[in-house]
């Protein structure tokens, strides 16, 4: 067999809109070291070694049925769908009966997949479980997507027997995201695999008594794990249900699809936005090796809710109108005449895409623009930017594959939860090792976690607030940010140190203490992180902006400085340690990239603008502030600024109390009807596509800024994203995405847009496109006009090109496969790369030397930790919610729904000291925030005496930027206590009724079937 082997065959399936290229048609080089030859139907494949046959078989794009197995969860056989039957040789023709989820893989191996024995008894394990599945595919959510009915169309079964009644459950309520329907299980175990062994949840669990199997909690409750959604996903069948989605639901086929990303944190989780009628109606994972991979968490997939909400800006103010029913070109144009050739600040976002940036930028000058960071802040982005530059940041898939963890100052779960789940993965591999020998292999999922039991990578946090990645750590300490800055500071003096004596006996605690000068509490830490983080092999290092500390980050910078250094390298033998910097928004990187020693700081803006410096008042027109809310400003900040500011004009998506005092504002379009690019962490630059044409006024920001433009600097008319990225490659010889052929970055080249037709795009509709909708019949039986877009590479019809002809699929879906399992069609083998994946764009960062000296890390923080606090005043260190950590995501109802009220953490001793109870309401006062609200009270081991820790309502994404802050507290009285509640009630019942309102109003906008034209800006008539 040689290794060249041509993987087209018979078998090979079909994509979607009638194409003709084969999933599989192209001729692949096979390395033989890994890849091994198997008979299947005595047709000779080749297969990976490193995975099971059931992988290799979905490799070859055959189609074998399988339930339980997930390509990243690995193997249980609990299903026992996938049956082959495994033959001796080739002059064998009985075989004998194998699942191929736990079969490996040798060479020369010959299966069968469609001999009678194995067909029969696929078909009769079918048959089995849909005797108690209920038969309500026709209104059941999954119906279109269903696995369970692709698998049940593949093995043949296609009519029922059982005629007796069928088991039946009592559903549970899961909270406000997702649906419970116990009726429909098939018992493959993947939804609590998923939540407890992969994602680390600890309130859902599989019960049984006889022959029922109950998946659920232990009682009725909202999901605590912010990677509730994937159950959507994971389940085969529609036990698990998007309650969002179901809501103001609509078929898979109906959706109009697109790929964009995850505008709720910087890791830029790649993900697929459906919408019908130009409402967002549901986000699902699209699938990214390097990233994401198979699962999202619950923000990215449910916290796009604010683009249909109540507080969407929908009008221009402060532009003077010809006409009322259209706002035109000449409209803006004439209002914004009179600042023709005069200056204006800019301040950028974190959360607008790069092209708008880089936009604004241009239009007021590098010396006038500003990220919206203050002084404090600036350093602490020089800072980042100077880690960037020297330690390119590794993928999701990679940090899976450390073998050391080191998290410093940030609670992954709440501010990245993608991020936090890779770490999970990561703390398998001390098991697998382990398992591995005894030759088991990754994929045996079961017999790898007995094997290793409560064995873990090393993991060591210092934190700030408890997390839930605590339970799983060597050692972890709760610290304050200025002490976390000390014993990083402590554990760089003493890396050097040699952790054993001359006689080569480990080194005690009191001589680690003695040699580098630690505390003891210090060295006990360290000595077994020493010990762990010289003998790792693909060490990690973890940091983050929640502290907003730039010492902190200095200090890691100093720490990878030593652990790059010749010493540290021979110690690790294979590969340098790693280092990953989590900041706060989806394009905060993107923004970092454009600040030098020009940028201005929050504070300079002030000065610029301060009355008390009247010439250069003189000069400034305003400020145009670029989809920022200022969250870091208070109240009494951001009406200094507008008094200071001559004129104050606001581009946004949605209300903000700035837009509320702006002279101007301009109504842009949100992630699902924008264009653009955003810049994860690691610096990689991710296009996203308009789902669905925004409601003019709205456009994209840059759109907004091109008019405003046109009318201070007389620039060119700009309409289309290609033509902005030339104009701006045109004034920046450093811009990153210099090159770009098309709207987006893909692996091809893009026709031009002049030579583009429908066939030539990616359909955004799967081809079973329904036609006209029945719940409009009685208004018109003509479906919606399209939207029609020169510019964009998909199509808004179900017509176009192959799927597997681009890196930008808007679904999946391949013949026989119209769920989400569909994706293995499209990857070079299950679990591997996508067939058109290609290589990622990377930005490239100077050396931000500059930066840095205008900005030098500031010396100490706030509170100084080592103070002695006094009695009745404590730090209170706010910590983050995953489903209010952005600001964006609150906005979603659902997310409101989820706090369950305020409460804060303090430690035991020091509550029964002043007489507090478990359970007990609390006041809360802080003149600093001038906070003052209630909670209840938490008592734990861990705490330190005189820190508070707790999430307040009140605070929600504006304690991003906060440290801790001095509170002081005090039992509540019974008319507190009774306000308080009242407040908590009013809260929930303005959630329930913004979301019922929402709701009508985007069923009501159904009814009128809407007509698109063209996507794109304003009018000019």
């Amino acid at each position: 067999m040689g290794k060249d082997i041509d993987m087209t065959n018979s078998n090979d399936t079909h994509d979607n809109n009638n194409s003709n290229e084969t999933a599989g048609s192209a001729v692949q080089v096979i390395d033989p070291e890994n890849y091994v030859t198997v008979y299947i139907d005595d047709v000779p494949y080749q297969v990976s070694k490193q995975n099971n046959l059931l992988a290799g078989v979905l490799s070859q794009k055959l189609n074998l049925p399988y339930f339980c197995w997930h390509p990243a969860m690995g193997s249980v056989g609990a299903c026992r769908q996938c049956a082959v039957s495994q033959y001796q040789d080739e002059n064998d023709t009985r075989g004998r009966m194998v699942m191929a989820c736990m079969t490996p893989v040798t060479d020369g191996m010959r299966i069968g997949l469609k001999d009678h024995s194995s067909v029969e008894f696929r078909e009769q394990v079918i048959g089995a479980m849909m005797t108690n599945h209920p038969h309500d595919c026709p209104v059941c959510s999954e119906g279109g997507e269903c696995h369970l009915q692709d698998m049940t169309l593949m093995t043949g079964h296609h009519s029922r027997s059982y005629s007796g009644l069928k088991r039946t459950f009592s559903n549970q309520n899961l909270g406000p995201l997702v649906g419970h329907e116990m009726n429909r299980c098939i018992t493959c175990y993947r939804c609590v695999r998923f939540y407890k062994d992969y994602a680390g949840g600890k309130d859902f669990g599989v019960f049984g008594s006889r022959n029922q199997v109950y998946f659920g909690r232990q009682q009725d409750g909202v999901l605590e794990s912010e990677f509730s959604g994937n159950l959507v996903e994971v389940c085969p069948t529609g036990v698990f249900t998007n309650k969002v989605f179901s809501e103001h639901y609509t078929r898979k086929w109906d959706l109009q699809s697109a790929p964009s990303v995850c505008a709720h944190c910087a890791v830029g989780c790649n993900t697929s936005i459906g919408e019908r009628y130009g409402s967002v109606r549901r986000v699902v994972n699209r699938f990214n090796s390097e990233l994401n991979g198979y699962f999202l968490c619950d923000r990215g997939r449910f916290g796009i809710g604010f683009v249909n909400g109540e507080q969407r800006l929908s009008a221009c103010t402060g532009i003077k109108q010809a006409s009322a029913d259209k706002l035109t070109r000449l409209d803006v144009a004439k209002t914004l005449a009179h600042f023709k050739g005069k200056q204006f600040i800019g301040i950028g976002s974190m959360r607008a895409s790069l092209e708008a940036n880089f936009y604004l930028q241009q239009l007021v000058g590098k010396g006038h623009f500003s990220a919206g960071l203050s002084g404090a802040d600036m350093a602490l982005a020089g800072q980042h930017l100077s880690l960037l530059h020297q330690y390119p940041a590794p993928g999701l898939s990679a940090v899976e594959q450390s073998d050391f963890v080191l998290i410093l100052g940030e609670d992954l779960t709440q501010s990245s939860p993608r991020m936090a789940l890779a770490v999970r993965q990561a703390l398998q591999n001390a098991s697998i090792d382990k398992a591995a020998k005894l030759g088991l292999v990754p994929w045996q999922d079961d017999a790898v976690r007995n094997v290793g039991g409560s064995l873990r990578t090393p993991l060591y946090c210092l934190h700030s607030v408890p997390t839930k990645l605590d339970d799983e750590c060597r050692e972890h300490r709760l610290l304050a940010p200025s002490d976390i800055e000390d014993w990083l500071n402590a554990f760089n003096k003493s890396l050097r140190l040699k952790l054993t004596s001359a006689d080569g006996e480990p080194l005690t605690v009191a001589e680690l203490t003695q040699l580098s000068g630690l505390s003891e509490q210090q060295a006990g830490f360290f000595k077994p992180l020493l010990k762990s983080l010289l003998a790792a092999k693909k060490p990690l290092v973890i940091g983050g902006w929640s502290l907003a500390c730039a010492n902190l980050l200095r200090g890691i910078n100093q720490l990878m400085t030593h652990l790059h250094s010749d010493e540290f390298k021979n110690q690790t033998k294979d590969s340098f340690a790693k280092v990953v910097i989590m900041p706060g928004q989806c394009n905060s990187v993107g923004l970092l990239s454009l600040l030098d020693e020009q940028s201005l700081s929050i504070e300079h803006v002030f000065d610029l603008l301060n009355e008390q410096k009247p010439q250069a008042r003189a000069q400034i027109a305003g400020v145009i502030v670029l989809e920022n809310e200022l969250s870091d400003l208070s109240t009494q900040q951001l009406k200094r600024l507008r008094q200071l500011a001559a004129t104050v004009i606001v581009l946004d998506h949605s209300q903000t109390d700035l837009s509320e005092m702006a002279d101007i504002v301009m109504p842009v379009a949100a992630v699902s009807e924008g264009e653009g690019h955003y810049v994860n962490y690691q610096g990689q630059a991710q296009g996203y596509y308009q789902v669905h044409a925004p409601l003019l006024p709205r456009q994209d920001s840059w759109r907004w800024l091109n008019l405003v433009g046109q009318s201070l600097l007389d620039q060119e008319s700009l309409d289309s994203l290609p033509a902005l990225h030339q104009y701006l490659g045109e004034q920046y010889q450093g811009w990153p995405l210099s090159g770009l052929t098309g709207q987006l970055p893909t692996t091809e080249q893009v026709p031009a847009t002049a030579q583009m037709t429908s066939t030539d795009r990616v359909a955004r509709q799967t081809h079973r496109a329904s036609g006209r909708t029945a719940q409009m019949a009685s208004i018109s039986v003509h479906e919606a006009k399209t939207t029609q877009s020169a510019a964009s590479p998909l199509s808004y019809s179900m017509e176009g090109q192959s799927l597997a002809a681009s890196a930008n699929m808007p679904f999946s879906w391949a013949p026989g496969w119209n769920s989400n399992h569909a994706i293995a069609q499209f990857q070079t083998q299950v679990g591997g790369d996508l067939k058109r994946q290609g290589n990622a764009l990377r930005l490239t960062f100077s050396d931000p030397l500059n930066l840095i000296e205008k900005y030098p890390s500031p010396i100490g923080n706030a509170i100084n930790s080592r103070q002695q606090q006094t009695g009745t005043e404590l730090c209170f260190v706010p910590q983050t919610s995953w489903y209010r950590g952005d600001w964006q995501a609150n906005f979603t109802p659902e997310f409101t729904l989820l706090h369950s009220g305020n409460r804060i953490y303090i430690a035991r001793a020091y509550a029964q000291a002043q007489g507090w109870q478990q359970d007990q309401y609390l006041l809360i006062d802080s003149s600093q925030t001038g906070l003052s609200t209630l909670a209840q009270v938490s008592l734990v081991e861990q705490a330190r005496g005189h820190y508070v820790y707790g999430y307040l309502f009140e605070l929600g994404a504006s304690t991003s930027k906060i440290s801790y802050f001095p509170v002081r507290l005090s039992a509540a009285d019974t008319q507190q206590i009774a306000q308080h509640q009242r407040f908590e009630n009013n809260r929930i019942e303005q959630a329930k009724a913004s979301k019922d309102k929402t709701l009508e109003r985007l069923k009501a906008r159904d009814q009128t079937i809407p007509i698109r034209f063209v996507c794109g800006g304003l009018d000019d008539v």
